[in-house]
Protein backbone atom coordinates (compact mmCIF):
# COMPACT_ATOMS: atom_id res chain seq x y z
CA UNK A 1 0.00 0.00 0.00
CA UNK A 2 1.26 3.23 -0.91
CA UNK A 3 1.82 6.16 1.27
CA UNK A 4 -0.31 9.02 0.31
CA UNK A 5 1.62 12.24 -0.58
CA UNK A 6 0.86 14.96 1.33
CA UNK A 7 2.07 18.22 0.05
CA UNK A 8 4.15 20.96 2.03
CA UNK A 9 3.26 24.90 2.04
CA UNK A 10 6.74 26.39 1.92
CA UNK A 11 8.06 30.13 1.40
CA UNK A 12 5.70 32.15 -0.39
CA UNK A 13 2.58 30.57 -0.48
CA UNK A 14 3.18 30.12 3.45
CA UNK A 15 3.75 33.44 3.80
CA UNK A 16 0.91 34.49 1.91
CA UNK A 17 -1.80 32.04 4.00
CA UNK A 18 0.08 33.48 7.02
CA UNK A 19 -1.08 37.06 6.36
CA UNK A 20 -4.67 36.02 5.05
CA UNK A 21 -5.17 34.75 8.35
CA UNK A 22 -3.79 37.94 10.12
CA UNK A 23 -6.32 39.59 7.39
CA UNK A 24 -8.85 37.68 8.38
CA UNK A 25 -8.55 37.79 12.16
CA UNK A 26 -8.44 41.55 11.62
CA UNK A 27 -11.60 41.46 9.72
CA UNK A 28 -13.23 40.34 12.14
CA UNK A 29 -13.61 43.37 14.19
CA UNK A 30 -14.89 46.49 12.91
CA UNK A 31 -11.52 48.73 12.08
CA UNK A 32 -12.34 51.22 14.86
CA UNK A 33 -12.40 48.76 17.20
CA UNK A 34 -9.19 46.86 16.10
CA UNK A 35 -7.51 50.42 16.41
CA UNK A 36 -8.68 51.17 20.12
CA UNK A 37 -7.00 47.57 20.77
CA UNK A 38 -4.46 48.21 19.38
CA UNK A 39 -3.99 51.65 21.19
CA UNK A 40 -5.33 49.93 24.39
CA UNK A 41 -2.56 47.21 23.99
CA UNK A 42 0.34 49.60 23.80
CA UNK A 43 -0.72 51.65 26.91
CA UNK A 44 -0.71 48.25 28.56
CA UNK A 45 2.74 47.51 27.10
CA UNK A 46 4.32 51.08 28.27
CA UNK A 47 2.65 50.29 31.88
CA UNK A 48 4.54 47.15 32.29
CA UNK A 49 7.52 48.16 30.89
CA UNK A 50 7.83 50.88 33.77
CA UNK A 51 6.30 48.54 36.56
CA UNK A 52 9.07 45.78 35.50
CA UNK A 53 5.92 43.91 34.50
CA UNK A 54 5.44 41.07 31.98
CA UNK A 55 2.75 42.17 29.42
CA UNK A 56 2.54 39.07 27.78
CA UNK A 57 2.10 36.44 29.18
CA UNK A 58 0.91 38.36 31.82
CA UNK A 59 0.26 37.47 35.12
CA UNK A 60 -3.47 38.16 36.61
CA UNK A 61 -2.06 40.45 39.33
CA UNK A 62 -0.21 42.84 37.11
CA UNK A 63 -3.71 43.10 35.37
CA UNK A 64 -5.61 43.82 38.46
CA UNK A 65 -2.87 46.37 39.28
CA UNK A 66 -2.74 48.02 36.24
CA UNK A 67 -6.83 48.20 36.28
CA UNK A 68 -6.50 49.66 39.40
CA UNK A 69 -4.26 52.07 38.13
CA UNK A 70 -6.79 53.30 35.54
CA UNK A 71 -9.20 53.62 38.38
CA UNK A 72 -7.33 56.48 40.50
CA UNK A 73 -5.57 58.22 37.75
CA UNK A 74 -9.54 59.07 37.13
CA UNK A 75 -10.23 56.54 33.76
CA UNK A 76 -14.25 56.07 32.42
CA UNK A 77 -15.57 52.31 33.41
CA UNK A 78 -15.86 52.20 29.93
CA UNK A 79 -12.65 52.22 29.50
CA UNK A 80 -10.96 50.22 31.73
CA UNK A 81 -13.76 47.57 30.65
CA UNK A 82 -12.24 48.11 27.14
CA UNK A 83 -8.68 47.70 28.17
CA UNK A 84 -9.82 44.42 29.68
CA UNK A 85 -10.83 42.99 26.06
CA UNK A 86 -7.94 44.39 24.34
CA UNK A 87 -5.73 42.43 26.73
CA UNK A 88 -7.86 39.37 26.66
CA UNK A 89 -8.22 39.19 22.85
CA UNK A 90 -4.09 40.33 22.66
CA UNK A 91 -3.22 36.76 25.17
CA UNK A 92 -5.89 34.66 22.83
CA UNK A 93 -4.38 35.68 19.88
CA UNK A 94 -0.91 34.63 21.16
CA UNK A 95 -2.26 31.06 22.13
CA UNK A 96 -1.41 32.17 26.02
CA UNK A 97 -4.11 31.76 28.84
CA UNK A 98 -6.06 34.90 29.27
CA UNK A 99 -5.34 36.36 32.59
CA UNK A 100 -8.30 38.72 32.45
CA UNK A 101 -10.44 35.73 33.39
CA UNK A 102 -9.18 35.06 36.57
CA UNK A 103 -11.27 36.06 39.63
CA UNK A 104 -9.13 38.57 40.74
CA UNK A 105 -8.70 40.71 37.46
CA UNK A 106 -12.97 40.52 37.69
CA UNK A 107 -12.99 41.08 41.78
CA UNK A 108 -11.16 44.49 40.66
CA UNK A 109 -13.42 45.03 38.00
CA UNK A 110 -16.37 44.90 40.10
CA UNK A 111 -14.93 46.82 43.24
CA UNK A 112 -13.73 49.73 40.49
CA UNK A 113 -17.71 49.71 39.49
CA UNK A 114 -19.26 49.66 42.49
CA UNK A 115 -16.72 52.86 43.80
CA UNK A 116 -16.28 55.42 41.19
CA UNK A 117 -19.96 54.05 38.92
CA UNK A 118 -20.03 52.84 35.53
CA UNK A 119 -23.14 54.98 34.25
CA UNK A 120 -21.78 56.73 31.47
CA UNK A 121 -22.56 60.41 30.80
CA UNK A 122 -24.56 60.65 27.77
CA UNK A 123 -24.84 63.87 25.15
CA UNK A 124 -27.90 66.24 25.09
CA UNK A 125 -30.49 65.24 22.23
CA UNK A 126 -30.78 67.48 19.77
CA UNK A 127 -34.61 67.52 19.16
CA UNK A 128 -36.25 68.70 16.26
CA UNK A 129 -36.84 71.75 17.93
CA UNK A 130 -33.42 72.54 18.54
CA UNK A 131 -32.70 71.25 15.68
CA UNK A 132 -34.74 73.82 13.45
CA UNK A 133 -34.14 76.44 15.70
CA UNK A 134 -30.33 75.44 15.06
CA UNK A 135 -30.34 75.23 11.07
CA UNK A 136 -32.25 78.87 10.74
CA UNK A 137 -29.01 80.43 12.30
CA UNK A 138 -26.54 78.49 9.62
CA UNK A 139 -25.07 80.95 6.84
CA UNK A 140 -25.93 80.13 3.19
CA UNK A 141 -21.88 79.59 2.15
CA UNK A 142 -20.68 76.10 1.17
CA UNK A 143 -19.92 74.95 4.97
CA UNK A 144 -22.99 76.12 5.95
CA UNK A 145 -25.08 74.21 3.54
CA UNK A 146 -22.75 71.04 4.20
CA UNK A 147 -23.32 71.66 8.14
CA UNK A 148 -26.47 72.12 7.67
CA UNK A 149 -27.16 68.46 5.53
CA UNK A 150 -25.01 66.98 8.10
CA UNK A 151 -27.54 67.98 10.77
CA UNK A 152 -30.46 67.64 9.02
CA UNK A 153 -29.80 64.22 7.22
CA UNK A 154 -27.62 62.65 10.64
CA UNK A 155 -30.93 63.43 12.34
CA UNK A 156 -33.94 62.67 9.98
CA UNK A 157 -32.11 58.84 8.91
CA UNK A 158 -30.74 59.14 12.90
CA UNK A 159 -26.90 58.36 12.08
CA UNK A 160 -24.21 57.46 14.25
CA UNK A 161 -21.47 60.15 13.49
CA UNK A 162 -19.16 57.37 12.21
CA UNK A 163 -22.48 56.47 9.46
CA UNK A 164 -22.31 59.94 8.14
CA UNK A 165 -19.15 60.31 7.24
CA UNK A 166 -19.01 57.02 5.58
CA UNK A 167 -21.62 57.77 3.08
CA UNK A 168 -21.01 58.38 -0.71
CA UNK A 169 -23.41 59.48 -3.15
CA UNK A 170 -23.69 55.77 -4.23
CA UNK A 171 -25.25 55.31 -0.84
CA UNK A 172 -28.01 57.37 -1.30
CA UNK A 173 -30.81 56.22 -3.39
CA UNK A 174 -33.82 57.70 -4.60
CA UNK A 175 -37.30 56.78 -3.90
CA UNK A 176 -40.97 58.68 -5.02
CA UNK A 177 -41.54 59.12 -1.59
CA UNK A 178 -38.01 60.32 -0.41
CA UNK A 179 -35.00 58.39 0.28
CA UNK A 180 -33.00 55.24 0.97
CA UNK A 181 -29.81 55.54 2.67
CA UNK A 182 -27.60 52.61 2.40
CA UNK A 183 -25.53 52.18 5.58
CA UNK A 184 -22.87 49.98 4.44
CA UNK A 185 -21.13 49.36 7.63
CA UNK A 186 -22.27 50.43 11.06
CA UNK A 187 -20.91 50.25 15.56
CA UNK A 188 -23.56 47.14 15.74
CA UNK A 189 -23.20 45.52 12.23
CA UNK A 190 -19.67 43.64 12.47
CA UNK A 191 -20.54 41.79 9.88
CA UNK A 192 -20.82 44.30 7.30
CA UNK A 193 -24.23 43.66 6.24
CA UNK A 194 -25.79 46.60 6.23
CA UNK A 195 -29.34 48.75 6.70
CA UNK A 196 -31.41 50.51 4.93
CA UNK A 197 -33.45 53.69 6.16
CA UNK A 198 -35.66 55.31 4.55
CA UNK A 199 -36.29 59.30 4.92
CA UNK A 200 -39.19 60.94 3.68
CA UNK A 201 -39.52 64.04 2.55
CA UNK A 202 -41.29 65.83 5.08
CA UNK A 203 -42.64 69.12 5.47
CA UNK A 204 -40.71 70.61 8.70
CA UNK A 205 -36.87 69.72 8.77
CA UNK A 206 -36.51 69.59 4.39
CA UNK A 207 -33.39 66.90 4.85
CA UNK A 208 -33.45 65.91 1.41
CA UNK A 209 -33.77 69.65 -0.13
CA UNK A 210 -30.69 70.26 2.07
CA UNK A 211 -28.60 67.20 0.98
CA UNK A 212 -29.46 68.73 -2.73
CA UNK A 213 -28.54 71.70 -2.13
CA UNK A 214 -25.13 70.80 -0.42
CA UNK A 215 -24.01 68.42 -3.22
CA UNK A 216 -25.56 70.78 -5.84
CA UNK A 217 -23.22 74.28 -4.55
CA UNK A 218 -20.41 71.79 -4.07
CA UNK A 219 -20.34 70.00 -7.33
CA UNK A 220 -20.03 66.46 -5.74
CA UNK A 221 -21.79 63.47 -7.96
CA UNK A 222 -19.95 60.52 -6.62
CA UNK A 223 -17.96 59.19 -3.70
CA UNK A 224 -18.06 61.29 -0.22
CA UNK A 225 -20.90 63.22 0.38
CA UNK A 226 -19.44 65.15 3.49
CA UNK A 227 -16.35 66.61 3.13
CA UNK A 228 -13.83 69.29 4.04
CA UNK A 229 -14.45 72.98 2.92
CA UNK A 230 -11.77 75.76 3.01
CA UNK A 231 -13.37 79.18 1.80
CA UNK A 232 -14.92 78.49 -1.71
CA UNK A 233 -12.80 75.18 -2.13
CA UNK A 234 -14.58 71.71 -1.43
CA UNK A 235 -11.53 69.15 -0.80
CA UNK A 236 -11.78 66.22 -2.09
CA UNK A 237 -10.71 64.28 1.28
CA UNK A 238 -14.08 63.15 3.59
CA UNK A 239 -14.88 64.41 6.93
CA UNK A 240 -13.48 62.74 10.13
CA UNK A 241 -16.32 61.62 12.69
CA UNK A 242 -14.70 64.03 15.12
CA UNK A 243 -15.36 67.07 12.94
CA UNK A 244 -19.10 66.13 13.01
CA UNK A 245 -18.84 66.77 16.38
CA UNK A 246 -17.03 69.92 16.25
CA UNK A 247 -20.28 70.75 13.68
CA UNK A 248 -22.66 69.95 16.32
CA UNK A 249 -21.08 71.78 19.14
CA UNK A 250 -20.53 74.89 17.40
CA UNK A 251 -24.09 74.87 15.77
CA UNK A 252 -25.29 73.81 19.14
CA UNK A 253 -23.27 77.20 20.91
CA UNK A 254 -24.80 79.19 17.79
CA UNK A 255 -28.31 79.05 19.44
CA UNK A 256 -27.21 79.56 23.11
CA UNK A 257 -26.81 75.81 24.10
CA UNK A 258 -23.91 74.54 26.30
CA UNK A 259 -21.56 73.00 23.47
CA UNK A 260 -20.15 70.77 25.64
CA UNK A 261 -23.37 68.85 26.60
CA UNK A 262 -23.32 67.88 23.04
CA UNK A 263 -21.41 65.94 20.23
CA UNK A 264 -22.13 63.61 17.01
CA UNK A 265 -24.26 61.28 19.09
CA UNK A 266 -26.73 63.96 19.91
CA UNK A 267 -28.52 63.65 16.16
CA UNK A 268 -29.08 59.95 17.28
CA UNK A 269 -30.77 60.77 20.24
CA UNK A 270 -32.25 63.88 19.10
CA UNK A 271 -34.47 61.91 16.40
CA UNK A 272 -35.43 58.98 19.36
CA UNK A 273 -36.28 61.16 22.00
CA UNK A 274 -38.35 63.10 19.28
CA UNK A 275 -39.76 60.33 17.98
CA UNK A 276 -40.95 59.23 21.26
CA UNK A 277 -42.61 62.48 22.24
CA UNK A 278 -44.60 62.06 18.98
CA UNK A 279 -46.11 59.26 19.88
CA UNK A 280 -43.86 56.45 17.86
CA UNK A 281 -43.58 53.21 19.18
CA UNK A 282 -40.15 51.97 20.42
CA UNK A 283 -40.55 48.88 18.62
CA UNK A 284 -41.10 51.35 15.63
CA UNK A 285 -38.27 53.78 16.48
CA UNK A 286 -35.47 50.78 16.89
CA UNK A 287 -36.43 49.64 13.95
CA UNK A 288 -35.55 52.80 12.25
CA UNK A 289 -32.45 53.70 14.19
CA UNK A 290 -31.39 49.83 13.87
CA UNK A 291 -31.58 48.59 17.42
CA UNK A 292 -32.51 44.79 17.95
CA UNK A 293 -33.64 46.07 21.70
CA UNK A 294 -36.55 47.79 22.94
CA UNK A 295 -34.65 48.17 26.11
CA UNK A 296 -31.88 49.71 23.74
CA UNK A 297 -34.15 51.90 22.50
CA UNK A 298 -35.43 52.98 25.50
CA UNK A 299 -32.58 54.04 27.35
CA UNK A 300 -32.08 56.88 24.93
CA UNK A 301 -35.10 58.12 25.36
CA UNK A 302 -34.24 61.39 27.57
CA UNK A 303 -36.23 62.95 30.69
CA UNK A 304 -38.50 64.42 28.65
CA UNK A 305 -40.73 60.90 29.20
CA UNK A 306 -40.70 60.67 32.50
CA UNK A 307 -43.02 64.16 32.69
CA UNK A 308 -45.49 62.37 30.80
CA UNK A 309 -48.61 61.11 32.40
CA UNK A 310 -46.62 62.01 35.83
CA UNK A 311 -47.87 60.08 38.73
CA UNK A 312 -48.10 64.00 40.96
CA UNK A 313 -49.69 65.07 37.91
CA UNK A 314 -52.86 67.16 39.25
CA UNK A 315 -51.83 67.57 43.12
CA UNK A 316 -47.91 68.78 42.59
Amino acid sequence: MKAELVPVITGTALQLAEQATADFIAASKAKATNKAYAADWRDFETWCGSAGKASVPAEPLTVATYLSSLATSGRKVSTIRRRIASIGAQHRAGGHNNPCSHEGVRATLSGIGRQIGSAPKKKAALTAELLAKSVRKIPQDLAGLRDRAILLLGFAAALRRSEIVALNVEDLERHPKGLVVHVRRSKTDQKGEGLQKAVPHGRKLHAIAAVDAWLRAAGITSGPVFRAVRGSTVKPTRLSDKQVARIVKARAAAIGLDAGSFGGHSLRSGYITTADEHGASLKRIGSHVGHSKVETTAGYVQIGDAFRDHSGKGFL
